[in-house]
C-alpha cells in the first residue's frame, strides 16, 4: 500500500523534478567504495536546483521496501516538498549501482562480480538488484515501480517548471504530456541512454514533442544521428528539428554544449575543475542548476554557467544531497569564477 497524500494540501512547488531515488552502491576506479548512500537523478538534480533558487522544489518518485518515513524526513529536512514521493512497501527495494573502470564508464549490472574483482564484501542489500537501465528501455512495458501519472500531487500541475530525469520511457512521455496539459511552463527532459540508438528514432522523437530543452550526452547522440562522425552542432540541430529550442549536449566530464535553436548558435562550457568522486551525479546536477538559473535570468548561457557549478559540487561527493552539505557561498564565487572564464 502507498503512502496517503497528507490531510493539508503541499505549498505549491515552483520546480518539480521528476525521476529515480535510490540507495546507492558505488564502487570507484581507484578501487574504493561507497555503500547505501542516498542518492538517484531526481536527487541531485534536486540538489543541483536549490542551490540557486529557494523556492520550494517538490520531487516526484516512487520507492520499495528499502526506504521509509524517516528517510522521506531526511530529504524534507533538506527543503524539499517530499509529497510527490512514494512509498510501496511491496515493491522491490530501490537500487543503484555503479561500477567505474574509469570515470568515463559507469557499468550498472552484475554487481558481485565487480565487487568481487576489487576484493569488496558483497553488500546483502543488493541481494534484490535488478539493473535500473534493463526497466528504463522497455518501450512497452510499464513495470510497477515506474512513476504514473496519478503520483502527481494537485499541487504540483501548477509548477512554473519541471525537469523530467533518466527513467523509464513510460514514465518520461506520460508525465510530460500531463505537465504540458496542466500548464507547466518549461519542461526539461533527459531520455534514458539505453534508448538513444538509431532504431529508437520515433520513438525519442515522440518523446521530444512538446519538449522545451533536451539533455544528452554527446558520446551517446553520435550514434544515435549517424553519419561520419556528427559534429556537436549537427547533433544539436537534428534535435532541435523534433521541438526544444534548447539542446545540451554533455561531453563527458569536460563541459557542454549548449544550442540555442532560435539564434542556431552553439557554444562549449567547461565545467569548473575539482577533484571528482562521483560522476553520477554530473548530468542531474546540472539539469537541476540550469532550470533553476533560467527561471531567474531565462538567459541560457548563465544558466549553463549555474548548471555547472551545480555539476561541480555535486560530483565533489558520493551522496545525493552533498551539494547543499557545502560552505555557503561557494556556489556564488565558483559562479563569479566561471563566468570569468567564459568571457576570456
Amino acid at each position: 500500500m502507498s503512502r496517503q497524500q497528507p490531510a493539508t494540501a503541499p505549498e505549491t512547488p515552483v520546480h518539480i523534478i521528476a525521476g529515480p531515488v535510490r540507495r546507492e552502491f558505488f564502487v570507484l576506479p581507484d578501487g574504493r567504495s561507497a555503500l547505501n548512500v542516498l542518492g538517484g537523478p531526481a536527487l541531485y538534480a534536486a540538489a543541483g536546483a536549490r542551490l540557486w533558487n529557494p523556492d520550494s522544489i517538490g520531487v516526484i518518485s516512487r520507492v520499495g521496501k528499502n526506504f521509509s518515513e524517516d528517510t522521506l524526513q531526511t530529504i524534507r529536512r533538506s527543503g524539499f516538498d517530499v509529497t510527490g514521493i512514494r512509498l510501496h512497501p511491496n515493491l522491490p527495494p530501490s537500487l543503484g549501482f555503479h561500477y567505474f573502470e574509469t570515470w568515463d564508464t559507469d557499468i550498472d549490472w552484475d554487481p558481485a562480480k565487480y565487487f568481487t574483482r576489487n576484493s569488496i564484501p558483497f553488500p546483502r542489500e543488493l541481494t534484490e538488484y535488478a539493473p535500473p537501465s534493463l526497466s528504463e528501455n522497455s518501450i512497452h512495458h510499464f513495470p510497477d515501480p515506474a512513476i504514473r501519472i496519478d503520483d502527481i500531487p494537485a499541487a504540483y500541475r501548477q509548477a512554473r517548471s519541471a525537469y523530467i530525469a533518466p527513467c523509464h520511457y513510460q514514465s518520461q512521455i506520460t508525465l510530460s504530456v500531463a505537465l504540458r496539459r496542466s500548464g507547466v511552463g518549461t519542461i526539461l527532459l533527459a531520455p534514458p541512454g539505453g534508448l538513444l540508438l538509431p532504431s529508437f528514432r520515433p520513438r525519442i522523437r515522440e518523446l521530444l514533442h512538446g519538449i522545451d530543452m533536451v539533455f544528452a550526452r554527446e558520446s551517446l547522440m553520435r550514434s544515435f544521428v549517424g553519419g561520419p562522425d556528427p559534429s556537436p552542432e549537427k547533433i544539436a540541430a537534428s534535435l532541435a528539428q523534433w521541438g526544444p529550442k534548447i539542446v545540451i549536449l554533455q561531453k563527458e566530464l569536460h563541459g557542454v554544449h549548449l544550442y540555442d535553436s532560435d539564434s542556431r548558435r552553439i557554444r562549449f562550457i567547461a565545467f569548473y575543475p575539482v577533484e571528482l568522486k562521483n560522476p553520477a551525479a554530473v548530468g542531474d546536477s546540472f539539469c537541476g542548476g540550469f532550470l533553476a538559473s533560467w527561471l531567474k535570468t531565462f538567459d541560457p548561457e548563465e544558466a549553463a554557467l549555474a548548471g555547472c557549478i551545480s555539476a561541480s559540487l555535486a560530483m565533489e561527493g558520493l551522496e545525493g544531497l552533498y551539494a547543499l552539505q557545502r560552505n555557503p557561498g561557494l556556489a556564488e564565487a565558483r559562479l563569479a569564477s566561471l563566468r570569468r572564464s567564459a568571457a576570456s
